[in-house]
């Protein structure tokens, strides 16, 4: 009977790089899961963020319309912030700044007009001055964006 010499040590190589393909694809896997995992909580983050800026605005008509709302112009950046001493929210023009260090959000006001049947329309039509669409947008990362979109409407006539 032939001995067979060395094929311990071909079944040894074959073990180790079976072995090492493995624990690289699931390191790959993880990290690749990890990734998402930041990516996605930014994200849930950044929606959170945008709704809160409908929110704010919302609460800004019920305040009041002629107030804070009739002013907005279209197309023009403006930033809801909370004032912790009266509790109150507030829009303006000016910047406060990132949020967390890491979001910024931007609110938009834009026209609406309506056509003969009362539907709001993409074009054309007759302004509406008593509803207007609220966009907020949240960026981070550099290339990271969320919009949500509403439209309101002087409902109180304040």
């Amino acid at each position: 009977m032939a001995k067979k010499r060395g094929f311990g040590i071909l079944e040894i190589m074959i073990s180790a790089a079976i072995l090492s393909i493995v624990l690289f694809s699931l390191f790959s896997v993880f990290a690749a899961a990890n990734k998402l995992n930041l990516l996605s909580s930014d994200k849930i983050r950044a929606n959170f963020l945008a709704e809160e800026g409908l929110e704010a605005v919302r609460y800004l008509r019920d305040d009041g319309w002629t107030r804070n709302i009739a002013p907005l112009n279209s197309a023009t950046d403006y930033y809801v912030s909370f004032n912790t001493s009266t509790l109150q929210w507030s829009i303006g023009a000016t910047n406060p700044g990132q949020i967390d260090g890491v979001f910024g959000r931007v609110i938009t006001a834009g026209a609406v007009y309506r056509d003969s049947n009362d539907d709001i329309t993409a074009s054309g039509g007759t302004l509406d001055p008593d509803t207007l669409k609220i966009t907020s947008t949240v960026t981070w990362s550099a290339s990271n964006t969320l919009s949500v979109e509403t439209y309101l409407t002087d409902l109180f006539a304040n």
